[in-house]
């Protein structure tokens, strides 16, 4: 790693990044395939100060928007923290102290990279502000640093979509690469998020209910139908992408802490999705379309459904993103 910066490479002292939603897993895909989302989008304001004694840093960090009274502040408990820190104590970057504010409009704990877009603003941002010079893959490890203080592993599906937009497969050993697939452009998305009371460091919690031991003739289905969405993505046929989106995994294991999962999936398929998904770790779920125009049918449908079962919820009629971006440096 290279260590430390002479003062006078410092030519930035603000940054304003952003980064997409994102859904993870797209059925079958577990912790390999992520979608970007111009959904929604978080928004990192990192400003750094050069201290007069190189003693320990100071990393403050200052939430508003979208659950900001239930996200962590404490660094070590906070995604964009988490990723700072990383990056601070891996450059030997003590000697400044570093203020984040946190634009959520992603809401936290509901499946849609929520942490992910945060932690991925704040390493492009730290980037881009000391001139680190960091590859891709780098960054993306950085980021992955993030998602600890929300899943307690690090896990780069979200991750991925976040920072690249689009559809992108995340191969993890030997060695970790990302793989990216530009989208059909009649792909639409329609997120359902219903507004019900989730639990803290959820992701670890849906992690844990997940089955050790597969079935054979599970994992052959599952493959299948993950190597089905990637031939789709390859040929922009949305058809094919949604005939791959089964899981016979996942899906049975988390589907039960989703109220109206089965409804909500029925009725959507009904009103005229060609694919229906939880998504990441829910409870968040994601219908495939391929015309914008049915966007808001299915959405009706969700929203009617969720209504029967006397839960509000809220619901994006969204494409794919093109990924995260600097908007200003000074």
């Amino acid at each position: 790693m290279r260590k430390g910066i002479r003062e006078k490479e410092l030519e930035y002292q603000e940054c304003i990044t952003s980064a997409p939603s994102s859904t993870a897993n797209l059925g079958p895909g577990y912790d390999v395939f992520g979608l970007g989302l111009n959904a929604l989008e978080d928004i990192i304001y990192l400003k750094v100060i050069k201290k007069s004694k190189n003693n320990s840093n100071n990393i403050i960090i200052r939430i508003k928007g979208e659950g900001s009274k239930s996200i962590p502040t404490d660094p070590e408990r906070n995604s964009s923290g988490k990723v700072a820190k990383k990056i601070i104590a891996d450059h030997d970057l003590h000697k400044y102290d570093c203020m984040i504010e946190i634009e959520k409009n992603i809401p936290p704990g509901y499946g849609m990279g929520s942490s992910a877009a945060s932690a991925v603003a704040t390493a492009i941002a730290l980037n881009k502000i000391f001139n680190l010079d960091l590859n891709d893959t780098k960054l993306l490890n950085y980021a992955a640093e993030g998602e600890l203080a929300s899943a307690g592993v690090k896990h780069y599906d979200n991750i991925a979509g976040s920072f690249f937009g689009d559809f992108v497969i995340v191969r993890s050993t030997p060695e970790l690469e990302f793989i990216k697939i530009k989208s059909p452009k009649d792909l639409t998305l329609v997120v359902c998020v219903p507004l019900i009371d989730v639990p803290k460091m959820k992701t670890e919690f849906a992690r844990k209910i997940l089955p050790e031991e597969v079935p054979l003739k599970k994992m052959v289905q599952n493959l299948s139908n993950a190597c089905t969405i990637v031939a789709g993505f390859f040929n922009k046929d949305v058809q094919m992408i949604c005939n791959g989106i089964h899981d016979c995994i996942i899906e049975p294991a988390r589907q039960k802490l989703i109220p109206g999962y089965a409804q909500v999936k029925e009725s959507s398929l009904q009103a005229g999705a060609l694919a229906f998904a939880i998504s990441g770790a829910g409870p968040s779920t994601i219908a495939f379309l391929n015309s914008k125009n049915k966007g808001l049918r299915v959405s009706d449908a969700m929203k009617e459904t969720y209504g029967k079962l006397d839960i509000k919820c809220r619901t994006f009629i969204c494409k794919p993103s093109n990924g995260a971006k600097i908007i200003s440096i000074k």
